[in-house]
């Protein structure tokens, strides 16, 4: 720890288990530590049992325990090293956890553990503060502030803030709104839980071990993990080292089924007899207080939370208050524990040669990269857990099963290892374990479907080997790059499947409209945490599981930024992705077809060749116009500057000049440069109140270049300035242009497609006369990102453009320009073929639908414009009518500097509330303005409704 003279301190929030561990882990590292609970000390409560029910902790949590611990908990604990299935016909089973002595959970009072471990920690020299509530934390100043029994209040700051306060962390809650732009997810499951007591017999022995001692069944003399499992519903019993046992119902809250047992039904004494003479009869005489443990409270909800990050500044999360899981695989101590290891691990490598607070600042950093995917995973696998201990376990295949895994490992150790072993008693990280258990299952489930389980176990286990090396990984760990059909389904399934819950929770609203909400910068932070977590110099050596990459997808890569798919997003000009579009492109990638030459694809060459006429008719050309997919309104734009010099010769176009108003896009002086032609010979033509072009300012320009030898060589008419919307008069520009023969490029990128309603062919009345069009179906098609065209109203100029001879290796070229050649048609010859992305919704809808979509955004504009233009403190930017749905507004004052500060402040309030996301824009005479583009296809009525409540709500805390 370079750098630093004085002592490291620790500030944790939370005095559990896990944080205890995590104060005996610093004081031998010498830091000091403070640890706040909010409860009283139980330890002296009578008894000091803290919480009642018990935990099963299994070599994976054991590990991160120093031996003598180890030794305290194994005198305190009982070892379980199987389940014992209590089936509904009264029958009994025994399931092995492992194969080895040491295979088994060891069940021991929660309130042992942690008196054990807080003991432990103040012997380790922390202090506990009790009966100190978290009401806030700062996690960039590593402090916490805590409200005291006494009704005061207590500082503390540290160089490090630890989170250890469980599934309702504070520390959690002030990380998010505090600029750690935390994702999080909270999922209820429909169960409820209740403890039942059972005790030690009369004599001090154990009821259910003593019960079902069968001489002719060695596995009876052996503790195990009680389940009664009845479908819907489960009862777990496990023994405690004082000879009683914990007890536990899990049963649906509430079920659409009239027959099925759920909690509202458990009204009386009477109905909890009932239920468990008709289904737990064989353990009811061993609960005295059956009624009474299950009617005294209402039953306990359990919950999955996910989060990320797990850190922000100098903040961090361990335990359950970075993931909590549901009980059904008993691994969150175990999780938990195995989070307080790697955390030492890491920070000890970061604090080795660096500063104190570089060395913190890293560790946390590197601490959320490595167990966020187990965290999530370990989430899920108890989620699955559930169903096996409801309804599996009383199945007999699934014993079977079960009991063919378990000799699989013993004859193929290196090669398959059941999943609860996985889990249970290896360090193999979760989320590689799901990897691999589906890797295995897939073999043994082909196998399984073609010899019989119960009766050919013996050919299973011979033929594993070879149907492992015939499977190889499921993705990616092969040397080949080839997948089999099976292993392309699995592809096509997984990614489906993450999809559809991407796009369900989309829909739910479980994603905001932008990340880059927070007033104070924050996400920039975040951002950068982001890329920090993503970057890889080194060029991976080996595959990674398809898991793993979909988590670093949808839970890294996605949670950041702006979501351009959310109704509420109405900055820039968004592009909604029709689904169906993106599944056009899929499979134009797959079928993988060349579009360069025609006779290589005619079929596909065809097919974006009806595109390309389909968008040259909506846009108001006739017979003889073509065009070229691009993959935005930026090449778009090149392509119609290369074609606008192919008109005057290669001699003047060095003198070339190109004409574009003050509000048109920055892409047209990119355009101009790679075509040649210098920043100095583009002019800037001044608009008209409306923003529109002035012609007559144009027309002096022209003439004050061609008196100085100049050749003018385009003019671009932007049909839809991204500001304001405006669209230039092209019926004046084309006669302009006409008069003085100088190409006229439409640039439609925004506005081109709403040519289909009535009142946008008013508005872009004209764009038929222009010699060339560019327009983004991925802005008004709502087509995803990356499908934009050229169109020119003569196809033979566009070829002259872009024709290049000697292409000699393609022989197959064609000289019909009815079947054309695309890369004669553009600067590309091998590219992707783009039509699909277009066709298949044009075919699957009809363009009607798309007509219908548009004029409903044109509506809501007007109607957004007129709502606002009726709030007291709000002006709109004016609109003529038509109009493109871009609505400018902003807060009325005297002062253009105050103004500007307060509608900057007005959109990152709006912004915040995560609903609609906005920017801001300057405009030569209202200033800065914020901005508002309604152009996603799913932006509807209730989203305008929450904007304006956005915008209301905004206001009053101006």
């Amino acid at each position: 720890m370079s750098g630093n003279t004085h002592q490291a301190k620790a500030v944790i929030v939370g005095a559990g288990p896990v944080a205890c561990l995590v104060a005996i882990e610093l004081r031998r590292r010498a830091f000091q530590v403070e640890l706040y609970e909010r409860g009283t000390d139980f330890r002296r409560l009578h008894g000091g049992k803290g919480h009642s029910f018990n935990l099963t902790l299994t070599r994976r949590g054991l590990k991160s325990l120093q031996p003598h611990l180890i030794d305290v908990l194994y005198r305190n604990g009982v070892p379980l090293p199987q389940r014992v299935i209590h089936h509904a016909d009264g029958s009994l089973s025994y399931q092995r956890y492992g194969t080895e002595d040491d295979h088994h959970l060891l069940s021991i009072p929660r309130g042992l553990l942690h008196h054990t471990l807080m003991d432990e920690a103040e012997k380790a020299g922390a202090e506990i503060f009790f009966e100190h509530e978290c009401i806030r934390a700062d996690p960039a100043g590593a402090k916490a502030t805590f409200a005291t029994s006494a009704n005061g209040f207590r500082e503390s700051s540290g160089d490090i803030l630890i989170g250890c306060d469980g599934a309702n962390s504070i520390v959690r809650q002030e990380m998010s709104r505090r600029g750690a732009r935390m994702s999080i997810s909270q999922e209820y499951i429909t169960d409820g839980f209740a403890e039942l007591k059972m005790p030690s017999t009369p004599d001090g022995g154990y009821a259910l071990l003593e019960a079902l001692r069968d001489p002719g069944c060695p596995d009876s003399d052996s503790h195990g993990l009680h389940v009664w499992p009845r479908g819907d519903f489960v009862l777990l019993s496990q023994p405690n080292v004082d000879h009683s046992y914990t007890t536990g119902l899990f049963m649906p809250l509430t079920s659409d089924d009239p027959d099925q047992p759920t909690w509202a039904k458990l009204r009386t004494e009477e109905d909890v007899r009932a239920l468990f003479a008709e289904y737990f009869p064989d353990i009811v005489k061993f609960l005295p207080q059956l009624t009474k443990d299950v009617l005294a409270a209402p039953p306990s909800s359990l919950k999955t939370i996910k989060c990320f990050p797990y850190h922000h500044e100098l903040a961090v999360l361990i335990g359950d208050s970075a993931h909590t899981m549901v009980p059904f695989y008993g691994q969150g101590i175990n999780c938990s524990f195995e989070d307080v290891r790697t955390f030492f691990e890491i920070l000890d490598r970061n604090l080795a040669g660096q500063d104190r607070d570089s060395g913190i600042r890293q560790a946390l950093a590197d601490f959320t990269d490595a167990r966020k995917g187990p965290g999530d995973a370990i989430a899920d696998l108890s989620l699955a857990m559930r169903a096996e201990l409801k309804s599996h376990t009383d199945d007999t295949d699934f014993h079977a099963r079960n009991k063919l895994e378990k000799q699989l490992h013993l004859r193929h150790p290196g090669d398959f290892i059941p999943l609860y072993h996985m889990v249970a008693f290896t360090n193999i990280p979760y989320n590689e374990v799901i990897t691999r258990h589906e890797q295995q299952r897939t073999i043994v489930d082909d196998l399984c479907g073609r010899l019989d389980v119960h009766t050919e176990a013996h050919k299973i286990l011979d033929a594993y080997p070879a149907s492992q090396a015939a499977n190889g990984s499921r993705l990616g760990q092969t040397l080949t790059l080839d997948l089999a059909p099976d292993q392309q389904k699995y592809l096509l399934d997984t990614v489906g499947a993450r999809l559809l819950r991407y796009q369900e929770d989309l829909a739910a609203g479980k994603y905001p409209a932008s990340y880059l909400h927070h007033p104070d910068g924050a996400h920039d932070a975040d951002g950068k945490l982001i890329g920090a977590l993503l970057r890889e110099d080194d060029v991976p050596q080996h595959g990674t599981s398809l898991e793993v990459l979909l988590s670093e997808i949808f839970d890294r890569a996605m949670t950041n930024g702006m979501i351009h798919p959310h109704p509420g997003f109405m900055a820039h000009v968004p592009s909604g992705g029709l689904f169906q579009a993106a599944v056009g492109e899929f499979i134009s990638r797959t079928l993988n077809r060349f579009p360069g030459a025609w006779a290589a694809s005619p079929g596909f060459t065809q097919i974006e060749t009806n595109v390309i006429r389909w968008f040259c008719s909506m846009l108001g050309y006739g017979t003889g116009s073509f065009g070229y997919l691009t993959t935005g309104g930026s090449i778009a734009n090149f392509m119609a500057l290369r074609c606008a010099l192919a008109q005057v010769g290669d001699a003047a176009q060095q003198r070339a000049t190109v004409y574009v108003s003050s509000q048109g896009h920055f892409s047209v002086a990119k355009a101009a440069r790679m075509v040649g032609i210098p920043g100095d010979r583009v002019r800037s033509i001044g608009v008209n109140r409306d923003y529109t072009i002035d012609v007559d300012e144009l027309r002096r320009a022209v003439n004050h270049d061609i008196d100085r030898g100049y050749i003018p060589a385009c003019v671009i008419g932007t049909a839809g300035t991204t500001n304001t919307g405006a669209v230039d008069d092209l019926v004046r520009l084309a006669e302009f242009c006409s008069q003085y023969s100088i190409w006229l490029h439409a640039d439609a990128c925004f506005g081109g497609f709403f040519r289909l309603t009535g009142r946008g062919r008013t508005l872009l009345a004209g764009s038929g006369e222009a010699d060339s069009i560019a327009v983004d179906a991925h802005k008004s098609l709502f087509l995803p990102h990356g499908i934009s065209a050229l169109l020119v109203k003569d196809q033979s100029q566009l070829k002259t453009a872009f024709e290049i001879g000697g292409a000699a290796y393609v022989p197959e070229l064609s000289n019909d320009d009815n079947f054309v050649d695309f890369c004669n048609y553009g600067p590309e010859l091998t590219r992707e073929a783009r039509g699909l992305t277009a066709w298949l919704p044009i075919k699957l809808h009809g363009i009607t639908a798309f007509e219908r979509c548009l004029d409903e955004k044109l509506d809501l504009a007007e109607d957004l414009a007129d709502r606002l233009a009726h709030l007291d403190e709000i002006t709109v930017v004016d609109r003529g009518k038509p109009h493109l749905p871009t609505v400018g507004f902003g807060i009325r004052s005297n002062n253009r500097a105050d103004q500007a500060r307060r509608n900057e402040r007005l959109a990152e309030l709006i912004n915040s509330r995560g609903s609609v996301y906005l920017s801001t824009t300057t405009l030569p005479e209202e200033g800065l303005v914020v901005r508002s583009c309604i152009m996603h296809h799913q932006t509807d009525k209730v989203v305008i409704d929450q904007l304006l409540d956005d915008v209301t709500w905004s206001l009053g805390k101006l």
